[in-house]
């Protein structure tokens, strides 16, 4: 038998070895993960270009409309808290395959809703494989990409969201150009998302389980073989020299004993904290203005529904750019830099659409919605990735539920709530009362966020690496040589 204290020693020793290994594939997992969020956005965002036909075609309340365009938030609320627990629970891989088996199902039962309310109730629970997909991919390529590089990848998600608004725009205007009955084109659009979640769930079938969730679990015969499955013959060696020949019991943690861990170290804290209330803002902010500006385009009637999804396109292709060279920029700002000049960027672009929407200014709206997106794909990035980041293995799942529950609840309430504020304030007014959440979050990542960039759990007993995001990756950047026989 092991004392408990020896077990600990050897789980972040082995830790600490993998967190510096890179694997051959690592970076094609990463991608496999990160992809679920286009599918997810082309699904979400594409309810906000199809608006326009459940309104002509149904006559719907205000407040059904808003609750068919917020189901997909509330199921996700359910899968990311489920889908969190369960993958700390009983792997990665189970979590990652079921996700897209389901998400394919429920695409498919959307286009063939027969009328608002069974839309309403299908969004749903199309929303639970969504959002336990999310806390899932975050804490795998946590735990199989070496630091420096998984937060540039994770970062890259809301690259992932502006593709897929993309692909939902240019599906919905070629069809609305083709003169498709109304009809038909919301249902297509909701369906069409099944054919790439099939094929990713095609490309992710080889992936194996985490090494690190066994080690965290004290499944150490397990791990050894995951390594060597996951890192090659040779080189998956790395944890022969650090773990024993058998297996141990490890008790899950609580969900009482995951929040006391993380809250106990004044680092993790105030990065948890900040990830939290970065997570909630750039939701708002998004679900608050982005999500509805084709509705508010069309209401206030400045153009047609094919003028506006061309100025949409055109400003969230300057979107996807920004979500493009925000992980790049990642090792020279850092997840501070990244969330400060991004919600700085938000906070002025609804500025100005506010008052392009009172003057009635096309161009003011568009100038105004380009720079809120540049800064909304940056504030974005990094809030769910400092939350993964700090946790340990052994509830990261969970933690990356937190989070996005919270991404996601934000989303839901706010979806819900904003198209009866917009008729009882008015756009002008409802938009600016907006901006005052990315500016209250462009202090927090001023005074409240440590720098992360780099960092790996027990490396530092959580005090804040370096002020400078590449110093904090000095010395940790060569892999951790195989042991020697």
């Amino acid at each position: 038998m092991y004392q408990q204290q020896h077990i600990e020693f050897i789980v972040q020793k082995a830790k600490k070895r993998l967190d510096a290994q890179e694997a051959p594939g690592c970076t094609k997992a990463g991608w496999l993960m990160i992809t679920a969020l286009l599918i997810e956005s082309w699904d979400i965002y594409s309810m906000a270009f199809i608006l326009f036909a459940l309104k002509d075609i149904y006559e719907p309340s205000a407040w059904l409309l808003g609750f068919t365009a917020a189901g997909t938030q509330l199921g996700a609320v359910i899968g990311a808290l489920l889908g969190g627990w369960l993958t700390d629970k009983l792997g990665r891989r189970k979590i990652f395959l079921w996700s897209m088996i389901l998400f394919a199902i429920f695409a498919v039962l959307q286009g063939l809703a027969p009328d608002m309310y069974w839309l309403a109730i299908i969004r749903c629970l199309a929303g639970i494989p969504v959002g336990a997909d999310v806390a899932n991919g975050f804490t795998y390529i946590m735990e199989v990409m070496p630091k420096g590089k998984r937060e540039v990848m994770a970062n890259r998600w809301q690259f992932m969201f502006a593709l897929g608004i993309i692909a939902a725009i240019l599906l919905v205007t070629s069809l609305v150009a083709l003169n498709v009955d109304p009809d038909m084109i919301w249902r297509i659009v909701l369906a069409v998302p099944a054919i790439p979640a099939c094929l990713l769930l095609f490309m992710r079938r080889e992936l194996p389980e985490t090494p690190a969730w066994f080690v965290e679990r004290g499944r150490f015969i397990e791990a050894k073989q995951a390594s060597r499955e996951y890192y090659g013959e040779q080189e998956g060696k790395l944890l022969d020299d650090i773990l024993p020949n058998e297996n141990v019991h490890i008790a899950d943690p609580t969900l009482k004993e995951t929040l006391h861990d993380l809250f106990r170290r004044p680092f993790t804290r105030r990065t948890t904290l900040f990830g939290w209330f970065s997570c909630a803002v750039q939701s708002f902010e998004n679900y608050a203005f982005s999500f509805y500006l084709p509705l508010i385009l069309v209401t206030i009637g400045i153009s047609g529904q094919i003028q506006n999804n061309l100025a949409l396109l055109a400003v969230n292709c300057i979107a996807a750019l920004s979500a493009f060279v925000g992980p790049l920029l990642l090792p020279k700002l850092g997840h501070k830099g990244l969330s400060k000049y991004g919600f700085l960027l938000v906070t002025i672009g609804i500025s100005i659409s506010s008052w392009g929407v009172y003057s009635s200014s096309f161009g003011f709206i568009t100038l105004g919605a380009a720079l809120m997106l540049w800064g909304h794909y940056w504030d974005s990035e990094s809030g769910m990735t400092v939350i993964s980041l700090v946790a340990k293995p052994r509830y990261r799942g969970v933690a990356s539920g937190i989070g996005y529950t919270i991404v996601k609840v934000t989303a839901f309430i706010t979806t819900l709530v904003f198209p009866p504020l917009f008729e009882k304030l008015g756009v002008p007014v409802a938009s600016l009362i907006i901006a005052i959440a990315p500016f209250c979050a462009f202090l927090a990542s001023i005074f409240l966020l440590p720098e992360v960039f780099g960092h790996a759990v027990g490396d530092e007993h959580d005090q804040a690496p370096a002020e400078n995001p590449e110093m904090a990756l000095q010395g940790h950047q060569s892999p951790a040589a195989p042991p020697k026989n």
